[in-house]
């Protein structure tokens, strides 16, 4: 009996996502709900609840995002789609309210991102987005302007005109950035968040050509007018963070980082960040283990420096210390010319503490290179002629 059950489940689970892939949904519906509750997972009341949805059958969708939520509250696409059905339903507020629940589990997710712009226009512009939802309301009944995958994205309210031209000049501000020509960037990114300022990318990125410029508070407002439309935006964080880096706030610019790893704990961006901090705050073993870790998640983070997205801290203070620790970090990796590089930096830049060098498990492995001895004669002539 149990097997039968099972091979029940088994089938109806597999019909109703064939239905689903399909875009058939009332079939879907038909299949999920022979399924018994006690065999329905949170990905197959997810399904239901689009299904549903789509069917503008608002209440039974409803139960069955919530189903999933209580079914598994680490599960991330039944938030975003009880959001999605707030918005379908022109409760603006609460829809807003709703994906900022979902963003702040899944704070890298593209649609999220989207719902979250869309339902901050709406909310704040209440009356000119219902009178567009009224419009459409023949073509798109529900306000959804795509199903990917298993995440409902939302149709954005704003008048056609100003997205079409806010894109456009978002597309012309990244090709200059791409090309380093700032100015131009800086004035079509201007003219894009002129038109759309819900738009969080485009204001981090904004900030990002006001920063490659020097011009650290311009940077800093748009960083914070991102902040405003997404909380969660992690690489504004990180970008907050690099302003004041780089104005030696140092306690300022940790408690950014820390933000930051709170939402996306294992960021090599941040954390190479957040190591180069603690390092110019002299806290060295604890900038060792954040670089190193970054270094272990990714380990051509330091081959990059920025892109539309987050800063990485190119510049470092010159510090004997700082370069022995990165000694021992590429010894660690089996890096060994970078290791004897950073040595020999350390050397040059005032390092002393020679008994650190002979006694550090990690340079073993340089025993034998070239360079390593080299090393090593240096610093028995300069012990010696002190």
């Amino acid at each position: 009996m149990l097997l039968f059950v099972n091979a029940n489940v088994f089938g109806q689970a597999a019909a109703g996502n064939e239905k689903y892939d399909q875009k058939q949904y009332v079939d879907a519906v038909n299949a999920f709900e022979k399924i018994p509750p006690a065999g329905r997972d949170a990905g197959i009341l997810n399904r239901l609840g689009i299904s549903y949805h789509l069917l503008k059958q608002f209440k039974a969708a409803e139960n069955a995002y919530r189903a999933a939520v209580s079914k598994d509250p680490k599960n991330t696409d039944a938030p975003n789609n009880l959001a999605a059905l707030y918005y379908s339903q022109q409760r603006f507020s609460d829809a807003e309210r709703q994906i900022r629940r979902a963003i702040e589990k899944s704070p890298d997710n593209a649609v999220m991102r989207l719902n979250l712009r869309a339902a901050r226009y709406a909310r704040e512009n209440a009356k000119s987005a219902r009178d567009a939802a009224n419009a459409i309301l023949n073509d798109n009944p529900v306000l959804i302007e795509k199903r990917d995958g298993d995440l409902l994205q939302v149709q954005i309210l704003m008048p056609r005109k100003d997205l079409e031209e806010a894109t456009l000049h978002e597309r012309r501000g990244d090709s200059f950035f791409a090309r380093k020509i700032y100015e131009e960037a800086i004035v079509e990114y201007g003219k894009a968040v002129a038109l759309d300022r819900y738009n969080a990318s485009v204001l981090n990125r904004l900030g990002l050509v006001y920063h490659q410029s020097q011009k650290l508070a311009e940077a800093e407002r748009y960083y914070r007018e991102a902040l405003k439309q997404n909380p969660y935006f992690i690489e504004v964080l990180n970008n907050l963070g690099t302003v004041e880096y780089v104005r030696k706030n140092y306690d300022r610019a940790l408690e950014q980082y820390e933000r930051a790893l709170k939402i996306r704990p294992e960021s090599p961006t941040i954390l190479l960040n957040m190591g180069a901090c603690l390092f110019d705050m002299k806290r060295y073993d604890e900038a060792f283990k954040a670089t190193q870790r970054a270094l272990e998640i990714d380990p051509r983070v330091l081959d990059r420096t920025s892109g539309f997205g987050t800063l990485i801290q190119t510049s470092r203070r010159n510090d004997p210390t700082v370069s022995f620790y990165f000694a021992k970090i590429y010894a660690a990796r089996g890096e060994k010319e970078l290791a004897i590089s950073y040595l020999n930096r350390a050397l040059d830049e005032g390092f002393r503490e020679y008994d650190k060098i002979k006694s550090e498990p990690a340079f073993v492995a340089l025993a034998q290179e070239e360079g390593f001895i080299k090393i090593m004669e240096r610093i028995t002539a300069e012990a010696t002629s002190r």
